[in-house]
């Protein structure tokens, strides 16, 4: 009776601690740039609106480099349209997108996504299905992913920009859906150059 009390604890315990990740598409070959990393200068492709290339600072289609968007700080979000956490994620980035326009700073801070694994196509049926309000770009032969870490989807790393250098420095990470669009903006600010 003991050894059946002290196991069910311990799959309790385990499932208490794995319902964090159950937030996220996880991958077994994971591995994140830890805050303080040097990220790749990312060659981002995918089918951009007009008001979008404008917003992001770059002139007719891609690819562009991550170090061109003109900001100080990027909010990177790594999903998948098949994701279904993702999914759950996008009315709250469309969120994170206005509370960023609504404080004012749309100059500074700059959301973008990567569709990893996903066409242009399926980048623009995620875009439509969920009227995603901010940059979209695909990456249909996962070399984005592989650049930044082969991570599970949602990921989230918040970048600091420095145009001189032409460094992008990684501020923060978060595997996951965000506790609230608020929340994680403060968040990214206080760990960003943005913020300071």
């Amino acid at each position: 009776m003991r050894l059946g009390i002290i196991l069910l604890g311990l799959l309790l315990s385990f499932l208490a601690g794995s319902g964090l990740a159950m937030e996220a598409s996880e991958s077994p070959s994971s591995h994140p740039l830890p805050a303080g990393s040097v990220m790749p200068d990312l060659q981002l492709q995918g089918e951009l609106a007009p008001e979008h290339l404008k917003h992001l600072g770059f002139a007719g289609q891609g690819p562009h480099s991550l170090s061109n968007i003109r900001a100080k700080t990027v909010i990177l979000v790594a999903f998948s349209m098949y994701c279904p956490h993702c999914q759950r994620e996008a009315p709250i980035l469309n969120e994170l997108n206005a509370l960023i326009k609504s404080r004012g700073l749309a100059e500074d801070v700059k959301l973008i996504g990567v569709g990893i694994g996903n066409s242009d196509f399926e980048v623009k049926v995620f875009r439509d299905k969920y009227a995603v309000t901010f940059p979209l770009f695909s990456d249909p032969d996962f070399k984005v992913n592989k650049e930044i870490g082969e991570v599970g989807t949602p990921f989230f790393y918040v970048l600091d920009l420095d145009a001189q250098k032409k460094e992008i420095i990684v501020a923060d990470t978060l595997l996951g859906r965000m506790e609230s669009a608020a929340a994680f903006l403060d968040h990214a600010l206080k760990a960003s150059k943005a913020g300071r």
